[in-house]
C-alpha cells in the first residue's frame, strides 16, 4: 500500500468518480480500475462502490473500510515521518 494508492481513494472520495480520482494521480483508468482490484482482494474487501450512468450520472464512493484504511495510512505515515525526522536531527547533531 503506497501513496499513490491512497491517493486514488481520496480522489476517488474527493471527486465522486473513478475517472477524475485516476485524473487527479495522473494513472490510466485501468491502472486504476487494476488497483483498485488488488487492494479489495489483499484486503478482503469492497472499497469502491459504483453507480453506472445512464441518464443520472454514474458515481462512485468509498466504503467505511476505504476512509478507515485512508486514516489508518495517515496515521501510520506521519509516525514515520516524525521519526524519520528525529533519527535525522539526531545523526546531524552526532556529525558535528
Amino acid at each position: 500500500m503506497g501513496p499513490r494508492y491512497i491517493r486514488l481513494l481520496e480522489g476517488i472520495e474527493r471527486t465522486g468518480t473513478i475517472q477524475e480520482g485516476c485524473r487527479e494521480t495522473g494513472m490510466s483508468y485501468r491502472t486504476c480500475r487494476n488497483r483498485i482490484k488488488r487492494m479489495e482482494a489483499v484486503l478482503g474487501s469492497p472499497l469502491v462502490l459504483t453507480v453506472r450512468g445512464g441518464e443520472i450520472r454514474g458515481h462512485a464512493t468509498l466504503t467505511p473500510a476505504a476512509r478507515q484504511l485512508i486514516r489508518i495510512y495517515r496515521r501510520w505515515r506521519g509516525d514515520v515521518e516524525r521519526v524519520s525526522r528525529r533519527a535525522f536531527a539526531k545523526a546531524m547533531e552526532a556529525a558535528r
